[in-house]
């Protein structure tokens, strides 16, 4: 058997065109903890302040206190965030 040095794979040479039509995974990586950090996790809180007040996930409390703490944080901060988290949690009946 033959040992070559420098073997080759694919003959075809690689363009930028087919570098642009495959994303990579990192990007959406990025993408997927955006979204889960601006539109998932302040609409988690109407649910879990719901299940707070009708006596479930007590026990839980201060674990959830420091999670949401920043939205606490914004609610306090202004007027518009006071009647923004108090409109959200009216909708959830929190």
């Amino acid at each position: 058997m033959e040992y070559n040095e420098n073997p080759q794979v694919d003959d075809r040479p690689v363009s930028s065109d087919d570098a642009r039509q495959r994303p990579r995974r990192s990007i959406w990586l990025i993408v997927t903890a955006a979204i889960i950090v601006l539109v998932v996790y302040p609409l988690s809180y109407g649910p879990v302040q719901y299940q707070i007040s009708m006596g479930r996930l007590i026990a839980l409390w201060g674990v959830f206190d420091v999670i949401y703490a920043p939205i606490e944080w914004f609610a306090n901060s202004s007027e518009f965030g006071e009647d923004l988290v108090d409109w959200y949690l009216g909708v959830w009946g929190a």
